[in-house]
Formats: structure tokens, C-alpha cells, sequence
């Protein structure tokens, strides 16, 4: 029996900044900076933004960012984490709002550890890759990346959800053990959702162990 399955976010939550956003900005400028202020005030869905996304990311751009990411590691005491996972049987879903090839860059080599990694895949729209599709197997109305969707379809035993930013509420609402920091921490306050706050995952270990979820004896 599976006692749980950890839902993980990516940008700012694996990584010890939001790597996507920090991509954008320096990639999209200005146009990213309008786009973000319309979603965190909720004028965009994510959905919206993540098409808008589309119609400016070209192959050229998609390539350079994915160089870049390759320099980025993941936050102190994940791999840790990781072990510790392995160690109590309970798997490990990486679920990001952003674009697959950013995160397999920073996580290529741990890529077996995961039970699944999902993100948006940029599918080419024209042979010069001048802009693209954001596809997502798990897409709602509202969201591209649906985290809620994922963990209905990779949950076994208890939920634990682990996120930092507005991309990981609806995954939070949902799941039965919630970790939040930073702008994520905020809205969940203001929604009356119920989490651990968190800074490393040394300490999103430690308090699986007081829940019971994990074995205090380590791998």
C-alpha cells in the first residue's frame, strides 16, 4: 500500500527562485511584466497567460532558456528529500505551471526518481517555430497545467502538496496535506485553507514525520 504521493511544484518551490519567472522577464520584458500583473490581479486565467505566452516564444528563445536552466539547481535538501521519499514508499510527481524542456533541464538526471513530471510542452506552430502551442495533458478551463486534475490521476493514499505560487491553489484546495511559503502562503490565508508554512524541505521532512506520514528513521 502507497501511504501517500507528493504533488511538487517547480519554479520557486524545487528551485530556490521562481526560475520561470525570472526567464520571462529577462527574455519578454516589458510584455511579461504586464502579462504577470494581469494574472496575479486575476484579470488573466492561467490558461489565458500561458497562450498569450505562446505567440512570442520562439525556438531561438525556447533553446537559450533551456541553456540557462541547465545552470540552475535544485533547492539545498531536495535530494535529501528524495531519498527520504524512497526510503517510506511514497512517490514524487513534479507538477509545474511552466514549460517541460525548463524543468527536465534542471532535473534530467534525477528524472527516474519522479513517478511523473508534468509541465506544458511547446509544440511548434510554424516550420520556423515563430510561435507555439502550450499543450498540457491535464488542462482546464482555467488552468493549462491542471494540478488538481494531475492528482486525481497520480494520487495514492493521502495528497501532499508542496508549492509557492498562484499556480499551486487549486492543487492546495484539493490536497489533504498542504505546504505553502511566499505568495502562495498569502492567498491560502485570505481562502481560509488550512497549510504548513516551510523554508527547506528539511522542514516539510520533519513535519511528515510528526504527521506520521514518514518514519522518523531515516533512509
Amino acid at each position: 500500500m502507497v501511504p501517500a504521493t507528493v504533488f511538487c511544484d517547480f519554479d520557486g518551490t524545487i528551485t530556490t527562485v521562481d526560475t520561470f519567472d525570472l526567464l520571462m522577464q529577462d527574455t519578454y520584458g516589458d510584455f511579461w511584466c504586464r502579462l504577470k500583473a494581469d494574472l496575479l490581479c486575476f484579470r488573466l486565467t492561467l490558461r489565458e497567460a500561458m497562450d498569450q505566452l505562446g505567440t512570442v516564444l520562439t525556438a531561438q528563445h525556447l533553446m537559450a532558456m533551456e541553456r540557462r536552466m541547465a545552470t540552475f539547481v535544485p533547492r539545498p535538501g531536495f535530494l535529501r528529500f528524495l531519498n527520504a521519499m524512497d526510503h517510506a514508499g511514497i512517490p514524487v510527481v513534479v507538477v509545474s505551471g511552466g514549460f517541460l524542456p525548463l524543468v527536465e533541464a534542471v532535473l534530467l538526471e534525477h528524472r527516474h526518481r519522479f513517478k511523473a513530471i508534468i509541465a506544458g510542452l511547446p509544440v511548434p506552430q510554424d516550420h520556423g517555430g515563430t510561435r507555439h502551442h502550450i499543450h498540457s495533458p491535464y488542462s482546464s478551463e482555467e488552468e493549462l497545467v491542471a494540478k488538481a486534475l494531475v492528482m486525481d490521476a497520480h494520487g495514492q493514499g493521502r495528497t501532499i502538496a508542496i508549492g509557492d505560487g498562484i499556480t499551486d491553489v487549486r492543487m492546495a484546495e484539493a490536497a489533504d496535506v498542504v505546504f505553502a511559503r511566499d505568495f502562495l502562503a498569502g492567498l491560502l490565508t485570505e481562502r481560509g485553507v488550512p497549510f504548513h508554512p516551510w523554508h527547506d524541505f528539511d522542514d516539510v521532512l520533519r513535519l511528515l514525520v510528526q504527521t506520521g506520514l514518514v518514519s522518523p528513521s531515516g533512509p
